[in-house]
Protein backbone atom coordinates (compact mmCIF):
# COMPACT_ATOMS: atom_id res chain seq x y z
CA UNK A 1 0.00 0.00 0.00
CA UNK A 2 1.02 3.41 -0.77
CA UNK A 3 1.68 6.03 1.72
CA UNK A 4 -0.53 9.18 1.42
CA UNK A 5 1.69 11.47 3.84
CA UNK A 6 4.77 12.66 1.89
CA UNK A 7 5.50 16.20 3.67
CA UNK A 8 7.65 14.49 6.45
CA UNK A 9 10.53 14.38 3.85
CA UNK A 10 12.38 17.23 2.38
CA UNK A 11 14.33 16.96 -0.80
CA UNK A 12 17.44 18.41 0.57
CA UNK A 13 18.18 20.36 -2.02
CA UNK A 14 18.21 17.65 -4.28
CA UNK A 15 15.37 19.46 -6.41
CA UNK A 16 15.05 22.54 -8.27
CA UNK A 17 11.74 23.96 -9.14
CA UNK A 18 12.30 22.67 -12.34
CA UNK A 19 13.22 19.28 -11.50
CA UNK A 20 10.06 19.18 -10.12
CA UNK A 21 8.06 20.91 -12.65
CA UNK A 22 9.47 18.23 -14.83
CA UNK A 23 8.28 15.65 -13.18
CA UNK A 24 4.75 16.57 -12.46
CA UNK A 25 4.44 16.63 -16.13
CA UNK A 26 6.07 13.64 -17.02
CA UNK A 27 3.78 11.84 -14.36
CA UNK A 28 0.29 13.93 -15.70
CA UNK A 29 1.32 12.62 -19.45
CA UNK A 30 1.25 9.30 -18.12
CA UNK A 31 -1.94 9.47 -16.77
CA UNK A 32 -3.65 10.70 -19.75
CA UNK A 33 -1.63 7.92 -21.53
CA UNK A 34 -1.52 4.66 -19.64
CA UNK A 35 -4.57 4.64 -17.44
CA UNK A 36 -3.34 1.62 -15.52
CA UNK A 37 -2.78 2.30 -11.85
CA UNK A 38 -5.07 5.59 -11.96
CA UNK A 39 -4.68 5.76 -8.55
CA UNK A 40 -1.06 5.43 -7.20
CA UNK A 41 -0.53 8.03 -10.46
CA UNK A 42 -2.71 10.63 -8.59
CA UNK A 43 -1.39 9.77 -4.95
CA UNK A 44 2.50 10.73 -6.44
CA UNK A 45 1.16 13.87 -8.19
CA UNK A 46 -0.26 15.42 -4.93
CA UNK A 47 2.80 14.23 -2.80
CA UNK A 48 4.66 16.32 -5.22
CA UNK A 49 3.18 19.09 -4.83
CA UNK A 50 2.94 18.54 -1.58
CA UNK A 51 6.70 18.89 -1.84
CA UNK A 52 7.13 21.26 -3.74
CA UNK A 53 4.32 23.21 -1.73
CA UNK A 54 6.60 22.57 1.80
CA UNK A 55 10.23 23.41 -0.42
CA UNK A 56 9.46 26.03 -1.89
CA UNK A 57 7.32 27.67 0.63
CA UNK A 58 4.34 28.24 -1.30
CA UNK A 59 1.25 29.09 0.42
CA UNK A 60 -0.96 29.03 -2.72
CA UNK A 61 -1.98 25.73 -4.45
CA UNK A 62 -3.54 26.86 -7.37
CA UNK A 63 -0.18 28.81 -8.09
CA UNK A 64 1.96 26.24 -7.55
CA UNK A 65 0.09 23.86 -9.56
CA UNK A 66 0.68 26.16 -12.48
CA UNK A 67 4.44 26.40 -12.03
CA UNK A 68 4.75 23.20 -11.98
CA UNK A 69 2.44 22.24 -14.98
CA UNK A 70 5.02 24.92 -16.95
CA UNK A 71 8.09 24.81 -15.22
CA UNK A 72 9.98 26.35 -18.27
CA UNK A 73 7.56 29.22 -17.99
CA UNK A 74 6.57 28.89 -22.11
CA UNK A 75 3.36 30.63 -23.34
CA UNK A 76 1.95 33.54 -24.09
CA UNK A 77 2.44 36.04 -21.10
CA UNK A 78 -0.84 37.90 -19.77
CA UNK A 79 -1.23 41.31 -20.69
CA UNK A 80 -3.63 41.67 -17.59
CA UNK A 81 -1.69 43.23 -14.86
CA UNK A 82 -2.00 42.23 -11.54
CA UNK A 83 -3.73 45.21 -10.52
CA UNK A 84 -6.12 45.20 -13.03
CA UNK A 85 -7.17 41.29 -11.61
CA UNK A 86 -7.45 42.85 -8.29
CA UNK A 87 -9.62 45.62 -9.90
CA UNK A 88 -11.86 43.18 -11.50
CA UNK A 89 -12.03 40.61 -8.49
CA UNK A 90 -13.03 44.08 -6.70
CA UNK A 91 -16.21 44.53 -8.72
CA UNK A 92 -17.62 41.30 -9.14
CA UNK A 93 -17.50 41.21 -5.04
CA UNK A 94 -19.06 44.11 -5.27
CA UNK A 95 -21.98 42.15 -7.47
CA UNK A 96 -21.11 43.77 -10.67
CA UNK A 97 -22.07 41.89 -13.93
CA UNK A 98 -19.47 40.70 -16.06
CA UNK A 99 -20.35 42.97 -18.84
CA UNK A 100 -20.18 46.06 -16.78
CA UNK A 101 -16.72 44.80 -15.39
CA UNK A 102 -15.54 44.71 -18.56
CA UNK A 103 -16.46 48.19 -19.76
CA UNK A 104 -15.46 49.14 -16.50
CA UNK A 105 -11.64 47.96 -16.46
CA UNK A 106 -11.33 47.98 -20.67
CA UNK A 107 -10.75 43.80 -20.17
CA UNK A 108 -12.10 41.87 -22.64
CA UNK A 109 -15.28 39.75 -21.49
CA UNK A 110 -13.81 36.52 -22.24
CA UNK A 111 -10.72 37.47 -20.14
CA UNK A 112 -13.27 39.00 -17.17
CA UNK A 113 -14.94 35.66 -17.44
CA UNK A 114 -11.75 33.39 -17.47
CA UNK A 115 -9.88 35.21 -14.81
CA UNK A 116 -13.31 35.39 -12.47
CA UNK A 117 -12.98 31.21 -13.06
CA UNK A 118 -9.33 30.84 -12.20
CA UNK A 119 -9.58 33.35 -9.21
CA UNK A 120 -13.08 31.43 -7.87
CA UNK A 121 -15.00 34.87 -7.62
CA UNK A 122 -19.06 33.74 -7.86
Amino acid sequence: MISHDYSHRRTGGGMSEHDFGETYTFLELFLRTYVVHEEEVKIVLQAILDTYLLEYNRSDPIRALKALRNPRNAGRKSQTSEEDISRIMDLRRNHYSIRSIAEETGVPRSTVQRLLKEHAVP
